[in-house]
């Protein structure tokens, strides 16, 4: 096993320790200050190194951990710290990584300019007399302490950067000290509240919140100076992601697709049903019981992970909870990819050959039977289909349609080794808790 050290100060790095650990590797990472320390996840594989190093401090760091491999995941705009960790590395021959942000995206159809440093910056917001902006960081606030008096600044909540505000002069109303990265509407909204009319920001990248910003001041009419990144020789972390996936009836009823990511997932959050499929225990990753969206991205935040897998019965788009979860690709920035599924509909059709093209579909899973409703249903459509949360609501449909000229057909637990098919009256015997959908076909409609 290779002895990893990553140089953490970007959001990248953090998530980079947190995939590690959730293979079983070990790391250690570097950060500057207590508060890059206070945003990491405890875990017993990893070991945090508080403090600035120069080159050669590095070095006696490297040899002192026996160092195999090194990630830069210092900020893009950290030069310095990049430039002494390369040649530190270098001068032992490690091996050397950069951790590059995935590039953004934004059409450029609104007022952007495009600077290469920070006194290019400065130079532009000397022609403007609007409020600003400055979402850079801390540590270049000196250079704009010329415009403190229209200078909204946001910073990391530390001591350290509210100090640097306060010796740049800034008044503490101007003063923002937040965790970001922020979504669209956090930034639309602080873009309103204080008026602002230029923007200045880094092209920090997707996980930096960059797309974000440059979307609400869009939204908002306000003109953005972006300071250029640098270039280097990187490789990138990979967005969070979440895969949805529609289980179908049974693990045997899962598309290849869905499988490979099953396999391939680091976190994998279900009912405790799904959890059980022997494919989903098979992958020694993390698996949690969850079914609300906002505990579902909760989960997912929380364990550092970005291979994020939720699966749901049946078909994703056929009254699946998956709706629920897309509501987070706008909310949260989080990709989404969705994956169908064979759902319960498919499975009784083909039972029982009849077509469900035409059909009318209802679920009562989770839901007051309403036995006249469904009585309607029936008399107006040839061939009817009914999703119930358990036994009694598909025993009580039958026995009340049973003096109607129609035939009806209920399946339990389709797709399972407990599949069963029942025409007519359902047995008394049969458990209250398992999926039940009856089909029911109208003779007296063509």
């Amino acid at each position: 096993m290779k002895n990893i050290v990553i140089f953490s100060g970007t959001t990248e790095g953090r998530l980079l320790a947190e995939s590690f650990a959730c293979a079983g590797i070990a790391s250690t990472v570097c950060v500057a200050t207590d508060y890059g320390e206070e945003v990491m996840k405890p875990d017993p594989l990893i070991e945090v190194h508080i403090g600035r190093l120069d080159e050669t401090e590095m070095e006696s760091f490297f040899k002192e951990k026996n160092t195999d491999l090194v990630f830069d995941a210092t900020h893009p705009y950290a030069v310095e710290a990049s430039r002494n960790i390369k040649m530190a590395a270098s001068s032992l021959g490690i091996d050397y990584r950069r951790i590059e942000r995935e590039r953004t995206s934004h059409e450029p159809d609104f007022n952007v300019s495009y600077v290469k440093d920070t006194a290019e910056a400065v130079k532009l917001l000397e022609s403007s007399e609007s409020r600003i902006l400055l979402t850079t960081g801390s540590k270049e606030l000196k250079y704009f302490a010329g415009f403190r008096d229209r200078l909204y600044v946001r910073v990391l909540p530390s001591i350290r950067a509210i100090e640097l505000c306060e010796q740049a002069g800034i008044e503490k109303s101007h003063i923002i000290a937040e965790q970001g990265p922020f979504t669209y509407e956090e930034n639309l909204a602080l873009l309103k509240r204080y008026d602002i009319g230029l923007l200045v920001t880094k092209a920090s990248g997707k996980a930096g919140g960059y797309d974000q910003k440059i979307r609400a001041a869009q939204a908002a009419g306000v003109s953005v100076i972006t300071i250029e990144r640098r270039q280097d020789q990187a490789v990138s972390v990979p967005e969070k992601s979440i895969t949805v996936i529609g289980a179908g009836c049974g693990e045997r009823t899962l598309t290849l697709e869905a499988a490979n990511a099953i396999r391939n997932a680091d976190i994998i959050i279900a009912s405790e049903r799904l959890l059980n499929y022997p494919l989903v225990k098979s992958n020694p990753c993390v698996k949690v019981k969850a079914f609300m969206p906002d505990d579902i991205a909760d989960a997912i935040a929380k364990s550092g992970c970005s291979r994020a897998v939720v699966l749901f019965s049946g078909d994703s788009g056929f009254y699946s909870g998956a709706k629920g979860l897309l509501s987070l690709e706008e909310k949260n920035g989080i990709k989404i990819r969705v994956l169908p599924g064979i759902s319960s509909v498919q499975m009784l059709s083909s039972a029982t050959h009849l077509p469900y093209d035409g059909a009318a579909i209802r679920s009562y899973h989770g839901k007051t039977l309403k036995l006249n409703e469904i009585k309607e249903t029936v008399e107006n459509n040839r061939l009817s289909y009914f999703l119930f949360s358990g036994k009694s609501d598909a025993s009580a449909v039958s026995d009340f349609l049973k003096d109607m000229k129609v035939q009806i057909f209920t399946g339990k637990d389709l797709g399972s080794a407990g599949q069963r098919i029942f025409e007519g009256k359902l047995p008394e015997d049969l458990p209250e808790r398992a999926l039940y959908i009856t089909v029911v076909k109208n003779l007296c409609v063509e």
